[in-house]
């Protein structure tokens, strides 16, 4: 009986899916928003892999939120010996970890390094890292070739470039702002409303003098990037008949936790020969005027699904629907000691 309500509730799904497509040209996607759930990054991983491949309603989503690097709430804690808990490396389902990272300071730190199963690069992450997923159906996403360069162009255009020009517009605002503005989040339209959603308090600080020239966001090369500097890194999953896309923003780091990372081989050409202090930058001194670090944080998810919300027919889903995927396939532990292609790295050989 199960078996076949779920397969009528897929046949359902796809099948409104096209009808909406077809009177409506915005994708249905599922929004999920996994700040404050606990989930710690390996787990968001697992889940991400498990919605991209197995969710039996083939939705499309758009995912948010904040992890800890090391500590989990669906798995068993690792065991590892970890000095230094501030940070976690993730590596790219082909990288080498001899070639990426300085494997001894690795190891003498007690840093836990993963592979995930996107591709791209290594990315070095914490608590304050900005994550950002969208997991698109071919079927939804007809107009966006499935190719990793076609999906950044996408994804630059119709969502980034809205989240980082409000971003901009929110701390050219605040610094110029002499009483305190409060902005609330309606949860059903994404607009400026009264007594519902979610407050979130702007800073009365004084600006600094940078303020007032805060450089543009953009798309270099397969980077996105804040005038001539990087501010996260991104991959790509490409299976039949849908694609991921996510991406760790950098709103704060320690620097020390990037000395980590090797300066690679192949670079794009408007790094040039920088080292990571040179090409790197936090989100936190370009957009920290806009409030607390909280605040400043959930206005960049606020804009996220802003941008969601007008390019997309947007549905919110709790954790525990989504999670549902992950249970028909036994459990977290079950999959991530399975099948899921995230898995934690053994640096010791």
């Amino acid at each position: 009986m199960f078996q076949l309500l779920r397969h009528s509730r897929s046949w359902y799904h796809r099948k409104s899916r096209t009808f909406s497509t077809q009177t409506n040209p915005k994708p249905r996607v599922s929004f999920l928003n996994l700040e404050g759930s606990g989930m710690s990054a390996i787990e968001r991983l697992c889940l991400e892999e498990a919605l991209l491949r197995h969710d039996p309603l083939e939705r499309s989503w758009a995912i948010v939120g904040t992890h800890d690097p090391i500590y989990n709430s669906y798995l068993p804690n690792t065991g590892t010996k970890c000095s230094n808990e501030s940070c976690l490396i993730i590596m790219g389902i082909g990288g080498k970890p001899d070639i990426l990272l300085d494997v001894e300071k690795v190891k003498r730190d007690g840093v836990l390094a993963i592979k995930r199963f996107s591709g791209g690069g290594t990315v070095v992450v914490d608590r304050s890292s900005l994550w950002t997923t969208f997991i698109g159906r071919i079927d939804d996403f007809p107009h966006v070739d499935p190719y990793p360069k076609n999906i950044m162009t996408w994804s630059a255009n119709d969502i980034f470039h809205k989240v980082f020009a409000n971003m901009k517009a929110d701390a050219l605002h605040n610094a110029g702002s002499i009483e305190k503005k409060t902005m609330v989040m309606d949860t059903k339209s994404c607009g400026l409303a009264q007594g519902n959603g979610t407050t979130l308090k702007y800073s009365t600080d004084n600006p600094t003098s940078r303020t007032n020239d805060i450089p543009d966001f953009a798309l270099r090369e397969n980077d996105y990037v804040i005038g001539e500097r990087k501010v996260g890194g991104n991959a790509q999953s490409i299976v039949k008949g849908a694609w991921l896309h996510h991406t760790s923003f950098l709103w704060d780091y320690e620097e020390e936790n990037m000395s980590y990372l090797t300066l690679p081989s192949k670079r794009p050409d408007y790094r040039g020969e920088r080292d990571h202090d040179d090409f790197l930058v936090k989100l936190k001194s370009t957009y920290g005027t806009i409030g607390d670090d909280n605040s400043s944080k959930r206005a960049f998810f606020y804009h996220v699904k802003c941008a969601a919300f007008e390019a997309f027919e947007l549905e919110e889903v709790l954790l525990k629907d989504a999670m549902k995927v992950v249970d028909d396939l036994g459990g977290m532990k079950a999959w991530f000691d399975g099948k899921c292609r995230t898995k934690i790295l053994d640096l010791k050989t």
